[in-house]
């Protein structure tokens, strides 16, 4: 019987296994109803990264179709959410605007689409830089006498802007996150 490009089987990736098998030979449809079982809420690290590597190893196979490629993005989204609690929100809005920026470059930007908004895309990286742009401005200045917690919180900035360089030309004028997020970008070069 052959299997649709749905049921892609994902290998084994480490030997670990989670309730009798962990992505071995694990489908699409499987993998996507992992996050909601009872025992989620159980799953190391671990498990959540190796299900966004394999996640987003998929969304970029250019050899499956666009709309499946496309629900393989929003459980590497999943994936990274489930990440979260073993992470700063930083670190969660870095992997995340990765995997969104991705989406949007590859299948466009979608208003209805959660994971393809451009405007909320930009509207949480902006609010998670933690700092106004105009402070950032002022320390990209001066970074290298900055104290090292002062270029680390820079360099985490810019690790959540770089994604959304790709997408400069589609940040419109009328939206206000993406005008904000077109300001960031302009001050990208000056941080560590």
């Amino acid at each position: 019987m052959q299997e649709s490009p749905s049921s892609d089987r994902t290998p084994h990736t480490d030997g670990e296994s989670h309730g009798g098998y962990w992505l071995t030979g694990s489908s699409l449809e499987e993998l996507e109803r992992l996050p909601w079982e009872p025992d989620a809420a159980k799953y190391s690290l671990n498990h959540w990264e190796q299900l966004r590597d394999v996640t987003v190893g998929r969304m970029q196979s250019r050899t499956l179709p666009p709309e499946i490629r496309m629900r393989w993005g929003r459980l590497a989204l999943v994936a990274i959410s489930g990440k979260g609690k073993s992470q700063t929100p930083q670190e969660t809005v870095i992997d995340s605007a990765r995997v969104r920026a991705y989406m949007i470059q590859e299948f466009g930007a979608s208003a209805t689409d959660e994971a393809r908004n451009l405007s909320k895309l930009c509207s949480d990286v902006s609010q998670s830089a933690g700092m106004s742009l105009e402070a950032v401005t002022k320390l990209a200045e001066d970074w290298k006498s900055a104290p090292r917690e002062t270029w680390l919180a820079l360099r985490r900035i810019k690790n959540m802007l770089t994604p959304l360089l790709p997408l400069r030309s589609l940040l419109t004028d009328g939206d206000a996150a993406c005008q904000e997020t077109r300001a960031w970008l302009d001050i990208l070069p000056k941080l560590p």
